[in-house]
């Protein structure tokens, strides 16, 4: 909240109702109806889920290899011979067979564990979609929320420097004032309506991006109800638990475990492979199935030379596992910096917040004995514009701070896989 004298704060009231006439009425979001709407809209959060329910499907379609397979078949034929001595088969049987592997090498056991590694990895994504959404919603809204705030304080700035300006004329006519005094007051003026120019923009600017996040096409007809919600940062973080918990940890793990996986299928073209069938064959003219004949195999296939298929393949496999862990433990140095950089750029925020909050209740203080002892000749037009443009910069300072601390905070969450998205 912007800290204001009372003469400021009658100003800003009259002008809050003006702002608001000039803004088209529209939907009020609050940070709840957000965060509802961000996470049922979101394509990259949409596409996360839908990996994980086909990463889901491929569990259970891995483990098919344990269970048997039942395949039927249905023949009719019409053959013709002019040969008296040949013999005529029936036209129509019907074929049931089952069969059932029994030995495949291992591959059904590593398949299924692939299968679950890549659900892992699926499920890691869409933690990692969530914190990102949560990071860019918080952003898009504190960001708006400060270009709204800048806004209502770039025009109170602008009737400010007019007042500024009334009082130095004043004075340059009745001569206690230079003209360089003068030409400054009225560059300031200038300046603060075209950094009212500015702010305007960056509204527009910042409902852009805010309807983005949303996946709206109107940004003008929303209008912002209430902050996002902050909490104070741990005392104590412990870092090496904190990397294993992160998405990206999990995801590389997973990713690791899936190429051990790997290995294990392409290692199983060297072992033999037994199956178990049985079929009946029903056989019959004209659908007269009357002839019935049961048939029970177990073969044995035993591989003894592909071309060096197989081999090259295991080595292949081999190379994938060890780049995935190479890959994991660089990761796990980059996670505990980039954590260790999100915390302290969390705790910093926060602090520097309290700090500029405090300087700006000094400046305001400072800002109105200085107008009254400049009024009554008692300081000089130096030292009052001074402490005028650090009130100023005081205000501006507080506005960026506080999206910063909201900021920092939801990079924190980032970092950590967390966030607001359901």
């Amino acid at each position: 909240m912007l800290v204001f004298s009372n003469s400021r704060f009658l100003t800003l009231a009259l002008l809050l109702p003006a702002l608001a006439a000039a803004q088209p009425a529209g939907e009020v979001l609050t940070w709840e109806e957000s965060v509802r709407q961000a996470a049922a809209v979101n394509p990259d959060l949409r596409a996360a889920r839908d990996n994980l329910r086909a990463a889901e499907m491929d569990v259970r379609g891995a483990g098919s290899g344990f269970l048997p397979t039942l395949t039927g078949t249905a023949t009719k034929s019409d053959t013709s011979s002019t040969s008296t001595t040949s013999i005529i088969a029936p036209d129509s049987n019907a074929a049931l067979t089952a069969s059932q592997n029994l030995f495949a090498g291992f591959r059904d056991q590593a398949s299924v564990a692939q299968a679950r590694a890549n659900r892992t990895v699926a499920e890691a994504n869409l933690r990692a979609a969530r914190a990102r959404l949560s990071f860019d919603l918080k952003s898009a809204f504190a960001t708006l929320r400060t270009a709204v705030d800048a806004l209502v304080l770039s025009n109170d700035i602008v009737r400010r420097r007019e007042q500024n300006l009334r009082l130095v004329e004043l004075r340059y006519e009745s001569g206690r004032e230079n003209k360089g005094s003068l030409y400054l007051s009225q560059a300031t003026l200038s300046q603060a309506r075209f950094e009212s120019l500015q702010a305007e923009q960056a509204l527009r600017v910042a409902q852009a991006q805010f309807a983005r996040v949303l996946g709206r096409d109107n940004p003008q007809t929303m209008r912002l109800a209430g902050d996002v919600p902050v909490v104070a940062p741990p005392a104590q973080v412990d870092f090496a638990q904190a990397v294993q918990d992160t998405p990206d940890q999990q995801r590389a793990l997973a990713q690791v475990e899936a190429a051990k996986s790997g290995v294990d299928i392409a290692a199983s073209n060297f072992w033999p492979s037994l199956d178990l069938s049985g079929t009946t064959i029903h056989q019959g003219d004209d659908w007269k199935l009357e002839d019935r004949r049961n048939t029970v195999l177990l073969s044995l296939t035993v591989p003894i030379f592909s071309g060096g298929k197989d081999y090259y393949g295991v080595r292949s496999a081999g190379a994938k596992e060890s780049a995935a862990e190479a890959t994991r433990e660089g990761l796990i140095r980059q996670l505990r910096t980039q954590l260790e950089q999100a915390y302290a750029g969390y705790v910093q925020a926060v602090v520097k917040l309290s700090v500029d909050e405090d300087f700006l209740k000094a400046a305001s203080a400072r800002a109105e004995i200085a107008r009254s002892k400049y009024s009554n000749g008692l300081m000089s037009f130096e030292d009052w514009d001074i402490i005028e443009n650090d009130l100023i910069n005081r205000q501006k300072a507080v506005l960026q701070s506080r999206r910063d601390r909201v900021t920092a905070e939801a990079a924190w969450e980032q970092a950590l896989g967390n966030g607001a998205i359901p």
